[in-house]
């Protein structure tokens, strides 16, 4: 029997025998047994293949004026959360031509996004209000003056 096998058989030997793993204290144990080695996999294997994602924030009005607030030519960031921060309305999405999950064809699928576009036309007059606004216009909790 394969490991994957083994992981997997839990609901089928339930299926086949629910009277054993649902009314024995030994066949409960099994099956308990069987269900934790499952979930642990299932953490490993989600663990292994989970990719970090690039976090951002809105720029609000009162950002600039924090003490972990660093604006490096296009980019600015938050060094206390560790996020991008962006303006509203930014973030225009990069776009690839990929194979079809289908296997038929190519579908577009987003590669990217560029935080440096803005992702509609937009004036900056709506832009810098937008800004005015966010978190209802009062500055992010964590908010601490330089």
């Amino acid at each position: 029997m394969s490991e994957e096998e083994e992981y997997l058989s839990w609901y089928q030997a339930l299926a086949e025998d629910p009277e054993y793993y649902t009314h024995t204290e030994q066949g409960q144990k099994e099956l308990a047994d069987m269900i934790r080695r499952e979930s642990e996999r299932l953490i490993e294997e989600l663990g292994r293949s989970a990719k970090r994602t690039k976090e951002i924030i809105f720029l609000s009005k009162f950002c600039k004026d924090c003490r972990f607030f660093r604006d490096e030519g296009r980019k600015m960031q938050c060094t206390r959360w560790a996020v991008r921060i962006v303006k509203p309305f930014y973030g225009s999405p990069i776009w690839a031509t990929v194979p079809s999950a289908k296997g038929e064809g190519k579908e577009l699928a987003v590669e990217g996004i560029n935080w440096d576009l803005k992702w509609k036309e937009i004036s900056d007059r709506v832009v810098e209000t937008a800004v005015s606004m966010v978190n209802g216009g009062y500055p992010y909790n964590c908010f601490t003056g330089s």
